[in-house]
């Protein structure tokens, strides 16, 4: 079988990589933590300083989900990768599935300092090896230079405040909500994310709920922002002109700001939620599967915040350079006593609008040839389509444990706490992809 060199072991230090092939193909490449099982001689895939490395298919073979982005957990001493979209689980060395299907997946053969692919087809070569990256673009404190003309100044206080290991997670998700400057507000959240994962394969998993009640915010502070009513937002132009693209990334930037203390607010609001009993089915709790999920779209939103921030600066601009709105914590307010409705109208209202209109706002910025914007924007539309999916994922587990209809209950939902309509254009493709077929959206009339 034809071998592809993926390049030096010294180059290879992401946790994954995207192998772009010159037939087409996309594929994946894990470097993952050798698993010490018996007996102890190194697998062909395996370096010498502790590292495995495993490839398969980069498209998820259920619904074409990116598997690049997958979640990797160790099952019977096994890597096992998790689609974002719908959960299915594939085994990185074998493409096994627990639910019939299967991934392919391709031998990698670690030579000395080399790394190589077994492909099947002849005639094919690597054309380019893309690190993928989950990392949060945060402001060093340390300023050497001069900001730009027409950037804040760099005044955020040192260091975000991180609370000990016997927080809990709602003493995080309080913390961070009542947190109102945006630099720490991200980096905590990052923060919580990883803690929270890391200690999951422990003996001391984090807790869930504090013995001591938390006091949430009844709304976030944010710091040295200028807040408008969500009717009184300038409109920020067609996307031709600088000012009006600065003008729609801004726009951007404070809703994934929002969407970050949404996320947390869902897991220290609704911590002790529990579901109606309908025999034979007893009343449950939340899984902890609930809260990872739930932190990991909040991880999701302060990268989203990072990059758009971040590329405000490149354009010679700034976060709260203009005026804001709350209008989704509105909505938050709105929903505060029912998990049903929070999940219907945040996740499955206004995220899957965003679905809706990402491909318009990307087509805007790619006119006018701003491709670094359109890189930003692009991830973050991928990012979204999996926000959906835990919105439909945990309302239809809501409804499952209450025999109700998912559909049903999410359209009265709506009828009740959004003030407004829902109508084209519907992105059918990318809700369908977060499960939401047209049963949700169409002909919902007030």
């Amino acid at each position: 079988m034809p071998s592809l060199s993926l390049g030096p072991l010294s180059a290879l230090t992401h946790t994954r990589y995207v192998i772009y092939l010159s037939d087409g193909k996309r594929l994946v490449l894990f470097r993952l933590p050798s698993i010490e099982t018996q007996p102890a001689a190194k697998s062909r895939n395996e370096s010498g300083d502790g590292w495995s490395y495993y490839a398969m298919e980069a498209e998820c073979p259920h619904a074409g989900g990116p598997l690049d982005e997958a979640q990797v957990d160790i099952e019977d001493s096994a890597y096992i990768v998790s689609c974002p979209w719908h959960a299915y689980d594939f085994n990185v060395e074998t493409g096994e599935s627990s639910v019939g299907i299967k991934a392919c997946t391709f031998p990698v053969d670690v030579q000395g300092e080399t790394v190589t692919l077994a492909y099947g087809l002849d005639n094919v070569s690597v054309a380019r090896l893309e690190a993928v990256s989950e990392a949060i673009k945060l402001k060093s404190p340390c300023i050497d230079s001069t900001p730009s003309v027409g950037t804040a100044p760099m005044d955020r206080p040192e260091n975000a405040q991180y609370l000990d290991d016997n927080a809990t997670l709602c003493d995080w998700c309080a913390h961070i909500l009542n947190t109102s400057n945006a630099e720490h507000k991200i980096e905590l959240t990052a923060r919580l994310f990883a803690t929270f994962v890391s200690r999951e394969s422990t003996p001391s998993p984090m807790t869930i709920i504090s013995s001591n009640s938390v006091s949430l915010p009844l709304m976030p502070p944010r710091e040295k922002l200028v807040e408008v009513q969500p009717g009184q937002m300038q409109k920020p132009g067609r996307g031709g002109t600088l000012k009006s693209r600065i003008a729609m990334l801004h726009a951007l930037a404070n809703i994934e700001l929002w969407a970050i203390d949404l996320a947390l607010d869902i897991c220290v609001r609704f911590a002790e939620f529990q579901t109606r009993a309908s025999p034979p089915e007893p009343a449950r709790q939340l899984p902890r599967t609930f809260f990872h999920d739930w932190l990991k779209v909040a991880s999701d939103e302060a990268k989203h915040f990072s990059l758009l921030r971040s590329r405000l600066e490149e354009m010679g601009s700034y976060f709260g350079a203009l005026p804001v709105h709350h209008g989704l914590w509105e909505s938050a307010t709105k929903t505060a006593h029912d998990l049903r409705a929070r999940i219907s109208i945040i996740a499955l209202v206004h995220e899957a609008r965003g679905l809706d209109v990402n491909p318009m706002t990307i087509a805007k910025f790619r006119a006018a040839k701003d491709y670094e914007s359109v890189e930003a924007l692009e991830i973050i539309h991928n990012d979204e389509i999996t926000h959906v999916t835990t919105g439909h994922r945990w309302l239809s587990w809501i409804c499952q444990q209450e025999q109700t209809d998912t559909v049903d209950v999410f359209r009265s939902n709506v009828r009740k706490y959004f003030a407004g309509t829902l109508k084209e254009p519907f992105n059918r493709d990318a809700r369908a992809m977060a499960g939401m077929d047209a049963r949700y959206y169409e002909n919902l009339a007030y």
